[in-house]
């Protein structure tokens, strides 16, 4: 077997550079804080790989025996959600989306059908809404759709002019897509910003971890580059405005 990519010693050195003059008690929170991280990257590798042994043919009881469990405790975990569930069970999971957010959703979901929503399709849906903050900081970094669009291995998402509200409630997000809209949710709050756009959503993706981001960061649009061009578009918008 080869070695674990991430040895005990790496850790404690990563947890101990976080706050080197630091006493125990904030080695302990900056631990505590590392582990829930792994977790999520945890869990989003898990998912990875399972939904690549979907693809393959795989059955869920297959999966389950795979990760040692039962069949049903492989779907309730990996199967996808739908977005009340997603949102904690909310009846309004997305009353804070912008009217271009929640159209570019339904753009993805029409693009996934009948499979999953993912973050591929949400990320080549966000060119649906040219005028959408993620679209422009797309634009800025030179890129076009063609070229996303074929890095994604997908076509362009079609357009929707008013989103269905109770449709949207019936959308399916896999593993990647539910990443998505945590960071978008999670970016929208680091902004201080009450509602999610496009802008957000595109981080969202950007911080999956997962082969859509290699290929946005392959593009020379990584995460850090997305937010400083979301950043200056935002600014700009803001000029403009009190202009």
């Amino acid at each position: 077997m080869s070695e674990f990519p991430v040895p005990l010693d790496n850790l404690i050195a990563y947890v101990k550079a976080q706050h080197p003059d630091g006493g125990a008690l904030e080695n302990v929170a900056d631990a505590f804080a590392v582990s829930a991280r792994l977790d999520e990257q945890s869990d989003a590798l898990i998912g990875y790989f399972v939904d690549q042994a979907r693809r393959s043919g795989a059955s869920w009881s297959q999966i389950g025996a795979a990760m040692g469990v039962t069949k049903q405790a492989a779907q309730k975990r990996f199967v996808p959600s739908k977005a009340a569930e997603l949102m904690e069970g909310n009846p309004q999971p997305f009353s804070r989306f912008t009217e271009r957010a929640a159209r570019a959703l339904a753009s993805a979901g029409q693009l996934a059908a009948p499979e999953p929503l993912g973050a591929g399709h949400l990320a080549a849906a966000l060119l649906s809404e040219p005028e959408g903050l993620a679209a422009k900081a797309i634009a800025a970094a030179g890129l076009t759709p063609g070229q996303i669009y074929a890095a994604l291995g997908t076509g362009p998402a079609p357009q929707v002019q008013t989103p269905d509200s109770e449709g949207l409630l019936e959308l399916s997000f896999d593993q990647s897509a539910k990443e998505a809209l945590k960071g978008a949710l999670k970016s929208a709050l680091r902004l201080g910003h009450n509602y999610i756009g496009t802008e957000h959503l595109l981080i969202g993706v950007l911080a999956t971890d997962g082969p859509v981001t290699e290929v946005f960061t392959t593009l020379g649009l990584p995460r850090q580059r997305a937010a400083e061009l979301i950043t200056a578009e935002i600014a700009a918008f803001q000029a403009r405005k009190a202009g």
